[in-house]
């Protein structure tokens, strides 16, 4: 059975959730801690799978609170549950926290939080693993693109339009932003993957304090894996984006689902970020066994960390709430038919335009024959090949003009 630890420093409010909680008792064993001491000792005598704390609270806020969580107990999920809409707090919540959920909460919106949780634990076993995700706040960001964006946001006057541009130039603050965006606490009623509504939602005060912060946005240090270029994946990761889009726009596809689908090729490879930045030295031997044609790099990851890039990636995306849409298609870019769905998705695209993105320096041609047809033919897609050889064509074409 998981265990959950709420944290507030209201009795009241302990003794609601605990009535919201009564017809779950099968399902979950919950504990109620008074303030941040009490919910310290609790954890030190009891294993918890997720704590959920208030934000605001005396003695130990919850942002504290969950800073020490995570340094004692990096495998366990942290989640914010307030009312609060204080700028400085919720900055410091969207460095530490999973997820945020806010006061007063719907039953049922506390209850898929926490099943969407605990379904992902059950898929990723390995305990190292899912520390070494869980523990991940933040991303490193491209330098370059880090700086101009500081530079950008001191100005008198930037439009939300010019922010949203930027950050989608960069994974890891467009995976922070949407982290926060797509969080309870701003109650939409739709997901966000939209940069540019993200930061109109947001405001753009939010996203300067969360760029001025210490840790939620960062600027990627050389380290000692020599073979990874930050600017490398962060280039690749932005060709595939917006291949992927193209290949979508040809089946006539929403703007929700361009967005998703733009968003899911920029953020499809973070994986290979949380790994080298928390094992530079194991990800080297991995880039230098792929250089030397032994094996692919998913086979290559598995053998070193048990894992792939993949897998990594999408645990942390659905651990951070970005829509499924986005987790689906990093978790399966590389098999796609391990995707229950059967039909045509951001997945696909992404899945088509990094195979035609990776072999465009040989041949399409050559691509073509390495995709999984027999996937592409139960998404309905298999017709559609040859339009999106001729897409890539021209479009990496133009790319490599430029």
């Amino acid at each position: 059975m998981k265990s959950i630890l709420f944290v507030d420093d209201e009795p009241k409010v302990l003794n609601g959730l605990k009535r919201m909680l009564f017809p779950y008792g099968d399902r979950w064993q919950t504990e109620f801690a008074c303030g941040g001491a009490e919910a310290l000792k609790m954890l030190a005598a009891s294993s918890f799978d997720v704590v959920v704390a208030d934000l605001r609270m005396p003695g130990m806020d919850g942002a504290t609170l969950l800073n020490e969580v995570a340094r004692l107990y990096p495998q366990m999920v942290r989640m914010i549950l307030s009312g609060t809409w204080e700028q400085d707090l919720r900055v410091q919540a969207a460095m530490i926290a999973h997820q945020y959920l806010s006061k007063p909460c719907d039953p049922e919106v506390l209850k898929v939080a926490l099943d969407r949780t605990f379904a992902l634990r059950d898929v990723f076993v390995d305990p190292a693993l899912r520390a070494l995700v869980s523990r991940t706040a933040s991303l490193p960001s491209t330098p370059g693109i880090y700086r101009e964006l500081i530079q950008m946001l001191q100005k008198d006057e930037v439009s939300a339009r010019q922010i949203g541009m930027m950050l989608a130039r960069d994974m890891g603050m467009t995976a922070k932003v949407l982290q926060l965006v797509n969080s309870a606490f701003f109650g939409l009623c739709r997901h966000i993957t939209n940069l540019e509504d993200a930061v109109m939602f947001l405001g753009v005060d939010t996203v300067k304090a969360l760029a001025l912060s210490v840790s939620a946005f960062s600027c990627f240090r050389a380290s000692r894996c020599q073979r990874f270029s930050i600017e490398g994946l962060q280039g690749h990761s932005t060709i595939v984006a917006c291949l992927a889009r193209e290949i979508a726009k040809s089946q006539k596809a929403s703007k929700e689902f361009l967005d998703d689908t733009f968003v899911a090729g920029l953020l499809h490879d973070v994986g290979q970020l949380v790994l080298v930045s928390n094992h530079p030295e194991k990800y080297d031997e991995v880039l230098s066994a792929v250089m030397a044609g032994d094996k692919t790099i998913t086979e290559t990851e598995r053998a070193v960390f048990g894992t792939t890039h993949a897998a990594v990636g999408s645990y942390l995306l659905w651990l951070w709430g970005l829509p499924d849409p986005v987790v689906e298609a990093v978790a399966f870019h590389h098999s796609p038919f391990k995707c229950p769905s059967g039909e045509f998705a951001p997945l696909t695209a992404v899945y088509v335009a990094n195979v035609l993105k990776q072999a465009h320096s040989t041949a399409i041609a050559a691509a073509e024959a390495c995709l999984d047809t027999a996937y592409l033919t139960s998404v309905g897609a298999a017709n559609a090949l040859s339009a999106w050889s001729s897409i890539a064509q021209e479009h990496l074409s133009v790319r490599d003009a430029t």
